[in-house]
Parts: structure tokens; C-alpha cells; sequence
């Protein structure tokens, strides 16, 4: 259980109750969120990004808590599942360059953090799922990296996640991104 006055790692919000965390870690396995498969460290298939590299980049050298958002989803706004009820959005640099330019996909070295988080006061800790665009990682879906990181800081999914490469390629044309229209 945390105790009421720590702060999660990932939001620097307040954590109340990690059984609200457990839950949306929970609908988000039960939505398929776990099917993921990772490339093997060293694969000749394609580069190795892990969840700890992208972790380290968007918690430490250059903290997503002070990147933009999408011109048109500011704030905590309704989502949907796998992503719990609430969610936030922020873009690093690349993905805002592209907002004036996009050519189709957005460049390498992209990163989408979305904070999951939930309705109500008692609810404030958020899981980040985040894409990250890695050249060469996976050419058959954008070369897009994904990753499930809980409340905690621990990596729950990473890589070729196929519940995520399966729903967002339903918007394949917008390089796999749901929440703004290029």
C-alpha cells in the first residue's frame, strides 16, 4: 500500500489508493494489454530499445511532465479503454515540430506519453502508456515502440506490444496516433 503523502515517481501527483492502480493495470491486461513481445536484446531483426531506455529518457533526461500537448486535447480529458476512464497527453519536440508538418508519419525519435488516470479526487496516480518512434524497430507498424509502465515505475509491457500495434492500426493513415488528426 503506499502511504497517503508519497508521490508517485511518474506524476509527482499524490498516491491514495493503490488498489485504484491495481485495477487499471488489471482492465488494461484483461483488454489484452499483456500480449506484448519484446525483440530480443541483440536480435539482428530489427534495433533494441528497452522500456528502462525509454523510462531513464522520458523520467530523467527530459521529463514528459514538461513537454507540450496537442494543440486540440488539452488536459485531463475522458478516454477510453485500455487507458482508464481519464487521460493526459503530452508530445516531445519531434511530435511537435510535426504538428506544422507532418508528412505522413512522424519523425524518429517521436515520443507520445499518455498519464492514465482516473475520475474522482481519491484517484490520482497515474500509468503511462507511451509510443515511441525508434527507425528500424518495427517498419511493418511505423517502427513504433510502445510501453506500459505502472503507477509504480515498474514496466508492465514493452515493445512489439500486439494489443496496441492491432487496435491503433485502425489509424495506420494517421501513423498509428488516435488522439489528434495530422
Amino acid at each position: 500500500m503506499f502511504p497517503m503523502k508519497k508521490r508517485n515517481p511518474l506524476t509527482g501527483l499524490r498516491l491514495g489508493g493503490a488498489c485504484v492502480g491495481l485495477v487499471m493495470v488489471l482492465t488494461w491486461v484483461a483488454a489484452g494489454g499483456c500480449t506484448s513481445t519484446t525483440t530480443p536484446p541483440g536480435s539482428s531483426e530489427s534495433p533494441s530499445p528497452t522500456g528502462e531506455q525509454l523510462v531513464t529518457l522520458i523520467m530523467e533526461t527530459d521529463p514528459y511532465q514538461e513537454w507540450a500537448e496537442f494543440p486540440d486535447r488539452q488536459g485531463t480529458l475522458p478516454s477510453v479503454l485500455p487507458h482508464g476512464p481519464m487521460s493526459r497527453v503530452f508530445i516531445n519536440g519531434e511530435v511537435e515540430s510535426a504538428l506544422t508538418d507532418f508528412t505522413g508519419q512522424l519523425p524518429d525519435g517521436s515520443i507520445i506519453v499518455k498519464e492514465n488516470v482516473g475520475t474522482s479526487p481519491q484517484v490520482t496516480e497515474a500509468a503511462l502508456t507511451v509510443m515511441w518512434k525508434v527507425a528500424g524497430f518495427d517498419p511493418a507498424n511505423n517502427d513504433w515502440f510502445w510501453a506500459n509502465v505502472t503507477p509504480d515505475g515498474q514496466i508492465a509491457a514493452e515493445g512489439k506490444v500486439q494489443s496496441c500495434t492491432v487496435c491503433h492500426g485502425g489509424v495506420r493513415d494517421n501513423d498509428f496516433v488516435f488522439v489528434h488528426r495530422f
